[in-house]
């Protein structure tokens, strides 16, 4: 595999946000009394700008997307400076004033210099970086190029960081992805003027694919072997059921489970979209990410959810020939994150004729929550369940 970022071809980049925010932030002055609940229970080291103001518009999103954005600005296990590094590369990455803007402040907290995040914006290869330090910025190119972290990096990573922050920075990147292209999408305007930042960054004309991992970088935990705690974490109705990988997988990690699993949650049994709908979407980005294991355990539910056996091969080729109006806007959605990470005006305005405020984020949280998922699983070497459905 050719390393990430200097073989890609880089393109010119154009700046992501709308001219005007395509859905408005709640104003700081007006809120309600249940909006003010949100903001006690919710608003955490996330804070209450403009990002977190527009989420408001959206309750049930606040609380199943928040408890993870907190998880990792706070409470996961990297440092402060290593944190602030993976998410201002990934803010370069994906040309997000936004993000930048919002982390620029706390970087400098996190004793990272003006000169450095010179160095991060306009690429992670050059000189200045510790060994380390730069392992770190190349994971971030490379989940943003192949949604994987290749070996050599992989085990840079691992000559320092144990199981617990090796997750925590694969998600730290994710995450930051995830909100991101949400932000972009909506064209949310920065809280504080963006320094040292001009929206440079590497957009790939290249197949973008890793190679699949064929064992596990982070083993699964093995139910008749967890204690109780994990055991009960896993099955909290006690009912004595398999659980699946992805599960016993991010229950290496309990203090990242729980909240990740709100998320999750959240997405799959709370959001206001159809079930079609989100397992198009699925798929979807799955696919785009060459995340064998997601396409296994969602084209099933596509199917469930009243997806034919050809819409179904249909995600998994290029373009949109073949659906709806209303349909190849959902799928060039996706692949307009995942190619650019916002969604285009034409695409905003197809699904803007479909969808309520609700659901039009609830489609930027399903598919970035699922990017992030996609990177992981890869990354981490996540192994299909048996007799498991494979790419068509």
């Amino acid at each position: 595999m050719r390393p990430a970022v200097l073989a890609c071809v880089i393109v010119a980049v154009v700046a992501v946000s709308a001219a005007e925010p395509r859905l408005r932030p709640v104003p700081a002055g007006a809120l309600t009394a249940q909006q003010r609940e949100l903001v006690t229970a919710h608003a955490g080291a996330f804070g209450v700008g403009a990002d977190f103001r527009t989420l408001l518009v959206h309750p049930e999103l606040v609380k199943g997307v928040l408890p993870f954005a907190n998880y990792i600005l706070s409470a996961s296990t990297l440092t402060p400076r290593h944190r602030e590094l993976l998410i201002l590369r990934t803010a370069a990455l994906t040309r997000s004033d936004y993000l930048w803007s919002k982390h620029q402040a706390r970087a400098e907290g996190a004793a990272i210099t003006s000169a450095e995040r010179t160095r991060i914006a306009s690429g992670a290869g050059g000189d200045g970086w510790s060994f380390f330090e730069a392992a770190l910025l190349r994971a971030a190119d490379e989940l943003h190029e192949y949604s994987f972290v290749t070996d050599a990096t992989w085990s840079a990573l691992a000559k320092q960081y144990g199981v617990h922050e090796l997750m925590d920075a694969v998600f730290t990147v994710a995450e930051a992805t995830m909100l991101a292209n949400t932000f972009n999408s909506l064209g949310t305007e920065p809280d504080t003027p963006v320094t040292g930042f001009a929206n440079r960054g590497a957009r790939y004309t290249a197949d973008r694919r890793h190679v699949p991992l064929t064992t596990p970088r982070i083993e699964p935990v093995v139910q008749a072997q967890a204690t109780p705690e994990i055991r009960a974490m896993l099955d909290p109705s006690g009912s004595g059921r398999d659980i699946a990988a992805v599960y016993r997988t991010f229950a290496r990690h309990p203090r990242l489970y729980v909240p990740r699993q709100i998320l999750s949650e959240y997405i799959r049994t709370k959001a206001t979209l159809s079930p079609r709908v989100r397992e198009m979407l699925i798929l979807r980005i799955g696919w785009r990410c060459r995340s064998a294991y997601e396409w296994a355990a969602h084209a099933p539910a596509g199917r469930r959810a009243g997806l034919t056996d050809d819409q179904i091969r249909m995600l998994a080729r290029a373009g949109d020939d073949g659906w709806s109006a209303a349909d190849a806007a959902i799928v060039r959605a996706a692949d307009e994150l995942f190619d650019d990470d916002t969604i285009s005006d034409a695409t905003w305005k197809a699904l803007d004729a479909q969808f309520d405020e609700r659901q039009l984020l609830d489609v930027l949280i399903t598919t970035g929550g699922y990017r992030m998922v996609s990177m992981v699983l890869n990354t981490f070497g996540v192994s299909a369940e048996p007799n498991s459905e494979t790419f068509p």
